[in-house]
């Protein structure tokens, strides 16, 4: 441990005492009886609660949402739980960027995203207060304090991770990039045919995209995104490919984009109701799901315990199949929970009966970050095609262009925009119009440059500018790399430690790997320094720097996918089936296992798809009872 001998939590830790969940989880489960009534539902009443569904998913993002639309569309009954609540207004799980207000200015939803983010590992700070009154009482050592971590190692440590607790997950406040895998990023669905794997690879993509509303043409006519488009393929020719960032959003007009969450996914509303009278689906928000029942045998799952966190009540669901889809640190917590792995600090010497890799082969992304304030040149290249008679202000002052000018460098919309700007507003000195959507620009991940970039303006935990820098002019450069998948990198669950929901509290044991991980993401900075000096200068406080582990949350391979649970070391099979046991399926970014440098919850959706397809060729819904209030 990275504690000292003489610490009394390093002296604490070595005795066999346990948390009381951990104890739970280790003993023989008692069953627990079923609920007496309704647990709470969203603002329309619940149309019944049961003891027993067809199917149980825990987690409501984006994946989970995958789940429930193909499930519910296929006649199941489908019941929702998800630990969060229901605060993004009356479209359940939905984007919460998709106000005008944030639209019309990004930085102020940076705000929202912080207040959205919740810490995973904090370790214990160890700094002395003393300028306490003498009479208040202080530690002389540290045990639990604030909520922070005793056993997390800060040099192994994913500092950024955070989770976001509330109904449709992170995909309410997130950028929306749903970029496909490269070949050397995704993991293999198909053995030993890379033309029939890339095949269906490509078949399920396109379902996904059709899901998440995926497009590259909705900044089509921003005239700040194709100023850094034009720039960055002049500059690389035919060295490089640029193009906008595959979104999931749908423009609504020239101001307005809506951006797609889970709720574009599927609704989330109860059902049946008036519009869907014989689909059955229930959520279930502020329920937090601690663990699952085994049979005697670990071949099947029996149960599922949950925690009313209104009620302060616990329940025991039934299912024929359960799928935990609440992301890559809870999905394994739940697992931990419930026997599979093992709780406290891994240990080579007992290695665990039930899924031994649970937690290991832990990914995150390196991150590299700047902004940069646009060129006078750029800035004045806007203009180019305009006439300008006069100086703004004078009665003569006048903004023209000859539309269809074949000399002309822009095309038509956008002199349009730039005159209509240039007129209404002669008191602005740049003729970006105010309302000019930003730039979303990539180029994608290949086999040369293996990191993924984002090129644009948006909103994140970090990188507001200051009001003093017109927005308009400020560029974001954030370019994403891979790390190589090693056992050493874990995720585990302390046997002693809880978090605020009273289950296992997590811990990173966690370096980027000496390698390839390291020599690309140095390869990285450079690219993006390079890159960005073709558009601009960097903003004083914002200038490359690598970001803090974990920020990016893209966190992989917790309860990664293989053929083999053995000689591919993984959790669940291509079905997203979790080994030996016939009715638990698992969802979402734990499930990729391979180093990646892409947006993953396009793949996590696209593996989720593949997953419904073989539960509903194995087991099927139960008869449609219309039921009368």
């Amino acid at each position: 441990m990275f504690n000292r001998p003489d610490d009394p939590y390093c002296q604490f830790a070595q005795t066999g005492w346990k948390s009381n969940c951990a104890a739970t989880a280790t003993a023989e489960h008692k069953k627990l009886p079923p609920a007496p009534g309704p647990l709470p539902g969203p603002t329309k009443p619940v149309p019944g609660y049961k003891p027993r569904y067809d199917v149980v998913i825990v987690g409501s993002g984006p994946v989970g949402c995958t789940y429930a639309r193909e499930f519910v569309k296929a006649g199941y009954d489908v019941a929702m739980f998800d630990i969060g609540e229901i605060d993004s207004g009356k479209q359940i799980g939905s984007h919460k960027k998709n106000t005008v207000e944030y639209q019309k200015n990004i930085d102020q939803f940076v705000h929202v995203i912080q207040g959205q983010l919740m810490p995973v590992s904090v370790p214990v700070n160890n700094l002395v207060v003393d300028t306490l009154a003498p009479s208040s009482w202080q530690a002389s050592s540290h045990f639990v304090r604030n909520g922070a971590n005793p056993e997390q190692d800060p040099f192994r440590n994913l500092g950024g991770q955070s989770v976001t607790r509330v109904v449709g997950g992170m995909a309410t406040h997130w950028t929306c990039a749903t970029p496909r895998f490269h070949e050397e990023e995704r993991p293999k669905l198909i053995k030993d045919n890379d033309a029939a794997d890339a095949c269906e690879w490509n078949r399920l993509y396109t379902i996904a995209e059709g899901f998440m509303k995926t497009r590259v043409d909705q900044f089509n006519q921003s005239v700040r995104h194709n100023l850094v488009l034009n720039t960055l393929r002049t500059h690389y020719k035919k060295e490089r490919a640029f193009q906008q960032i595959p979104l999931a959003a749908t423009r609504r007009n020239a101001s307005f984009v809506e951006w797609s969450s889970a709720h574009t996914v599927f609704d989330l509303e109860n059902r049946p109701h008036e519009h869907a009278p014989k689909e059955r689906f229930n959520l279930f928000p502020a329920v937090a799901c601690e663990r699952l029942i085994l049979s005697e045998d670990n071949a099947e799952i029996k149960g599922l315990v949950i925690n009313d966190l209104i009620a302060q009540k616990r329940y025991c669901i039934k299912a024929t199949v359960y799928i935990i889809t609440a992301g890559a640190i809870a999905t394994p917590q739940i697992l931990a929970n419930s026997g599979f792995g093992q709780l406290g600090r891994p240990s080579p010497e007992h290695r665990p009966k039930l899924l031994p890799y649970l937690g290991c082969f832990l990914t995150e992304q390196t991150l590299t970050f700047c902004q940069t304030v646009m060129k006078a040149e750029l800035i004045a290249n806007v203009k180019a095609d305009m006439t300008i008679v006069g100086s703004p202000g004078d009665a003569e002052y006048n903004v023209s262009f000859t539309p269809g000018d074949p000399n002309n460098e822009h095309p038509d919309w956008w002199n349009r925009k730039v005159q209509d700007h240039m007129t209404k507003h002669p008191e602005d000195p740049l003729p970006i119009p105010f309302g000019d959507p930003e730039p979303q620009v990539t180029t994608l991940f290949n086999g040369t440059h293996p990191w993924h970039t984002q090129i644009h303006r948006d909103a994140f935990s970090y990188g507001a500018v200051q009001q003093s820098i017109d927005s308009r002019l400020v560029v974001d450069w954030r370019f994403f790399g891979r790390t190589e998948p090693v056992e050493e990198n874990k995720l585990w669950f302390s046997d002693k430690i809880t978090d605020a929901y009273n289950m296992p509290q997590p811990t990173f044991d966690f370096r980027f790997p000496q390698g390839r991980t390291t020599e690309e993401a140095d390869r990285m900075m450079t690219d993006m320094c390079t890159m960005s000096a073709h558009v601009g200068g960097f903003l004083p406080g914002s200038e490359p720097q690598f970001m803090k582990p974990g920020l990016v949350l893209h966190l992989g391979g917790t309860h990664r996918m293989g053929f083999n649970e053995e000689k591919d070391k993984c959790c669940v099979d291509t079905d997203s089936r979790v080994f030996k046991v016939k009715n638990l399926f698992l969802g979402g970014c734990g499930n990729i296992g391979t180093g990646y440098g892409s947006n993953p919850t396009l793949t996590a959706m696209a593996l989720a798809i593949k997953s419904c397809e073989y539960i509903t060729q194995h087991f099927r819904p139960t008869p449609f009872e219309h039921v009368s209030n």
